[in-house]
């Protein structure tokens, strides 16, 4: 529970510089980012009207973009301050203070035609990550619904091995960043179909 008190404390303190930290593309962890929720949008193929969730929406720069195209938008985030800077931002969304390791009451008897995040599930180990996968797909989809997650990630474990070796000094030992050969497994084996493209040296998109 401290660990959890502690990374909302993080991202609150974080919420007024992030947008201009992770803009400033000036390398790992997050070189492209703009690029990764231009390719989210993308590969969601959003329609005006769909019903998107946000998971870890911080500010609401993903959020942003699917309210620009006519969708209706529900976004995530345990830190009230990233929300606060989002509600600001992205009026035309609506916004919930929630955890995605808690119980989901904030979702019950929601359903979406799509769910999509963007550098959040970096902070969970792979069964974790999977878990809350499976759960969303099985309990908050509509018939046609798909996940698509941004995030730092690399093509394999070899290439994450290397990209440690050449950010040592920025890498963030209690983050798990994603390696695309291993999590495409991880899916198959959670009964879900994953795709996954690079966008960047350090980010890259899954399609669920």
């Amino acid at each position: 529970m401290n660990g959890i008190i502690d990374r909302c404390r993080l991202f609150d303190r974080w919420a007024g510089s992030y947008d201009n930290e992770v803009r400033s593309d000036a390398g790992f962890p997050f070189a492209g980012y703009d690029r990764v929720l231009d390719k989210i949008v993308h590969l969601a193929i959003a329609k005006p009207g769909m019903r998107v969730l946000d998971l870890g929406t911080g500010t609401g720069n993903l959020a942003a973009r699917f309210t620009a195209l006519g969708c209706e938008v529900l976004g995530i985030d345990f830190s009230p301050k990233m929300l606060a800077v989002a509600r600001r931002k992205v009026p035309d969304a609506r916004f919930v203070l929630g955890d995605l390791l808690g119980d989901w009451e904030f979702l019950r008897g929601e359903r979406f035609d799509l769910i999509v995040s963007a550098y959040v599930l970096h902070e969970f180990d792979l069964p974790t990550k999977t878990s809350i996968l499976g759960k969303l797909a099985c309990s908050h989809f509509t018939t046609q619904g798909r996940i698509i997650i941004g995030d730092i990630a690399f093509p394999t474990v070899k290439g994450r091995e290397e990209a440690h070796r050449r950010w040592a000094a920025e890498w963030d030992e209690g983050e798990h960043y994603w390696a695309a050969d291993e999590a495409i497994i991880a899916c198959e084996k959670a009964g879900l179909r994953a795709r996954y493209v690079q966008v960047s040296s350090c980010g890259g998109v899954f399609s669920i």
